[in-house]
């Protein structure tokens, strides 16, 4: 027996969002296999390698975006049930068209909801279970202990996202005051500017780019660090399913993503409420502030 989750965002923290409901799923289907289908972006391949929960991971990319395609491989691997994660009428009628007995999905037309509490409040009536517990974790083969290693998360999905490289170096210059760490700048190659401006800056500290690794690699020298500080960002989604202790810097987007995660601790600039789309704000986030709000975990 077989069932097919769909989850379509295209992030990896999308993804680190979508898996306590799609862990759930399969502990309340023990019987059945699990497959993911979902977009290349969220690279879950890599990250999900060793989840126990998870026997196949398919992209969608895959299929060329094409019914036809998609509609045979679903039908060819006769699936049980199908879990849907997304809006729409298209994934429901490939499903119930290729043979799928039983399909889930968000219903028509979407709506202006958080994305963690619309995954959970479906998955609970999917599977008629109240008292859902949500754990989050991203399984590995060993986890390796380094902590003596704190994250940098310098990358960002656009520019409202990032904070200042300057209170990055103002942030480090502080933390080495206090005792010698190794740092990981995680990132992608678009950050690859920035963290040759912190190693050019800081040469008095080891200093360890990731924005050139692969996802696979990055994660297997992020295992065990100290704590992650940064952006939001794939990586502290990552970091918080690693075990990691993380801060996210949230001054562009709702700390309310970050719910799902009991390692995830926000940070907002000073004397602001509520931040959320558009409030601009990552720039009023201070190094001091940061470094108050962290100083007891280092």
């Amino acid at each position: 027996m077989k069932i097919l989750v769909i989850q379509t965002r295209p992030g990896i923290g999308d993804l680190c969002v979508f898996l306590p409901p799609i862990h759930e799923i399969a502990t309340h289907n023990q019987k059945f296999q699990i497959d993911l289908l979902t977009k290349k972006r969220t690279f879950a391949k890599d990250t999900l390698a060793y989840d126990p929960y998870i026997k196949n991971i398919f992209y969608l990319e895959d299929y060329n975006n094409s019914n036809f395609k998609l509609l045979k491989f679903i039908k060819s691997n006769h699936y049980d049930k199908a879990y849907i994660f997304h809006y729409g009428v298209r994934y429901p009628i490939i499903c119930k068209i290729s043979g799928v007995k039983k399909t889930f999905s968000y219903g028509i037309l979407k709506k202006n909801e958080n994305i963690v509490e619309k995954s959970r409040s479906s998955c609970s009536e999917w599977l008629n279970k109240k008292d859902l517990k949500f754990p989050y974790k991203i399984y590995r083969s060993n986890t390796m202990q380094s902590s003596d290693n704190i994250i940098i998360g310098i990358g960002g999905s656009g520019p409202t996202k990032k904070w200042p490289t300057q209170n990055f170096i103002e942030l480090i210059n502080k933390i080495k005051l206090l005792k010698k760490y190794n740092f990981l700048l995680a990132g992608g190659e678009q950050e690859q500017e920035i963290s040759a401006k912190l190693i050019e800056t800081l040469p008095d500290v080891k200093i360890i780019s990731l924005c050139n690794k692969k996802i696979n690699e990055a994660i297997n020298l992020i295992e065990g660090a100290k704590l992650y500080i940064g952006n939001d960002t794939g990586f502290m989604h990552l970091c918080a399913g690693l075990g990691i202790l993380s801060y996210g810097l949230f001054g562009d987007t709702p700390t309310n993503y970050a719910d799902y995660a009991k390692k995830i601790t926000p940070i907002i600039p000073a004397g602001i409420g509520i931040v959320g789309h558009g409030s601009l704000a990552m720039n009023k986030i201070s190094a001091d502030h940061v470094f108050e709000q962290i100083k007891q975990s280092i």
